[in-house]
């Protein structure tokens, strides 16, 4: 069973050991169906994921939740596979007969796509990063005017100010990372490049988000003054910042 609806990634956002690419899928799951579907995906799917990724097939796999509500009806779980390369994408090779029985049990018995809805899936390429791992991601959605201004910026002026805050513990991060879109694209896409921001605690997330005037120091007003946001991005700003929960977590070497 070739399963494509729990094939994917992030986010972006997914692991200390990220691939190249990756394929975020994300899923509405119904409230009342949640622990079923939790227990499935990462009692039994993950192993099929694991044979994978032990044979070189994936870089890593992730699932995630959303935190809280942001509007109704939208994906509340977003699955993350990475690979290396596209080159080293093979769905068949993946979602195999072989590694099907690494679950134990019928494909049919375990199934969830019968009662979740996979809304939109989108292919990313990874654009840089500062490792770290952690528990909760803060995911930046956007739609700059300029693809390469907005990652050249990110690269050059933010990736520095986040890495001397990652080492230092300043602010609780402990990752960020930038992803550009490869498909779908167009004038109707949702976004077209995300950040992530990686916390242990949903505390320092929160606290990372909140309104705070004497949190911003000389580095941080050093990096505004020379920033071109308000000029690449259409309204200044992300179009969502949206923090997400690692359910679980599959990667090479467990």
């Amino acid at each position: 069973m070739k399963k494509l609806l729990m094939f994917a990634v992030v986010l972006m956002f997914a692991m200390s050991s990220f691939g190249q690419v990756a394929y975020l899928q994300y899923r509405v799951v119904p409230a009342d169906r949640e622990a079923e579907f939790v227990e499935k995906e990462t009692k039994y799917w993950s192993k099929v994921a694991k044979a994978a990724i032990d044979q070189g097939k994936m870089a890593g796999w992730s699932l995630w939740r959303k935190v809280g509500v942001t509007e109704e009806g939208a994906p509340n779980y977003v699955f993350v596979n990475t690979f290396e390369s596209f080159e080293k994408v093979n769905l068949g090779e993946v979602w195999s007969a072989d590694n099907l029985k690494s679950m134990g049990v019928s494909p049919e018995m375990v199934e969830t796509n019968s009662f979740t809805k996979v809304p939109f899936d989108y292919w990313m390429q990874l654009e840089d990063m500062v490792e770290g791992d952690y528990k909760y991601a803060l995911v930046n959605y956007a739609m700059p005017k300029s693809l390469s201004a907005f990652i050249q910026e990110n690269k050059e002026l933010w990736k520095p100010l986040h890495e001397k805050n990652i080492k230092s513990g300043n602010l609780g991060m402990k990752s960020w990372g930038l992803m550009s879109v490869v498909y779908p694209t167009g004038k109707l896409a949702r976004f077209s490049v995300l950040t992530w921001d990686g916390f242990d605690k949903m505390s320092d997330a929160m606290n990372y988000l909140r309104y705070d005037p004497e949190g911003m120091d000389a580095s941080f007003q050093e990096v505004i003054s020379k920033s071109k946001m308000g000029e690449i991005m259409p309204e200044g700003g992300f179009e969502y910042s949206i923090l997400y929960e690692l359910v679980d977590r599959i990667e090479a070497n467990e």
